[in-house]
């Protein structure tokens, strides 16, 4: 049985190697939007970045996007494949759900919303409502080039669906 943990750091010597494994999979991943490598470095030294290891191994991740001290998106969340089903995702969830009341995750992703909606306890939520929570720096958030692009390519062939997580 695997034991995962989930830290926000890791041994200086392997933070590029991750750094860099977290930007291609966001590039060529097409359910997770592309990250400027800035943005990934940043949330990494600000502990934004929750990492789930095994032992020594990097086996998923999961971008916390504080907006206020009671909101965040939750993004770019990834597993390895050969760990999915084996509980990782939850466990960043989990940790990820310490640090803010209100959760969100948008995706284009249809049946992933459905498990987070029945398993995880999510509700569908808006555009407008994660404007209203983030007082407005969620929409800031995505007013960059690069963001524009990847939104742009996914409103092609689905329409985003917003979700939200309460902490009770």
């Amino acid at each position: 049985m695997a034991q995962i943990t989930v830290r926000t750091s890791i041994d200086k010597e392997n933070v590029e190697t991750l750094l860099d494994q977290i930007y291609k999979a966001c590039r060529t991943n097409p359910n997770l939007s592309p990250r400027p490598r800035e943005e990934l470095e940043n949330a990494y030294k600000e502990k934004n970045l929750l990492i789930a290891v095994d032992g020594s191994i990097t086996v998923g991740w999961l971008l916390r996007i504080p907006y206020t001290q009671k909101f965040q998106e939750l993004a770019s969340c990834y597993v390895i494949e050969s760990y999915r089903s084996k509980g990782v995702f939850r466990k960043l969830l989990q940790e990820a759900f310490k640090y803010a009341t209100l959760s969100s995750i948008v995706t284009f992703n249809y049946p992933f919303v459905n498990y987070l909606l029945k398993k995880i306890g999510f509700r569908k939520s808006s555009l407008w409502e994660a404007i209203r929570l983030s007082n407005g720096k969620f929409l800031i958030n995505r007013l960059n080039v690069q963001r524009l692009k990847a939104i742009r390519k996914h409103y092609q062939t689905n329409k985003p669906l917003y979700t939200i997580y309460v902490k009770i």
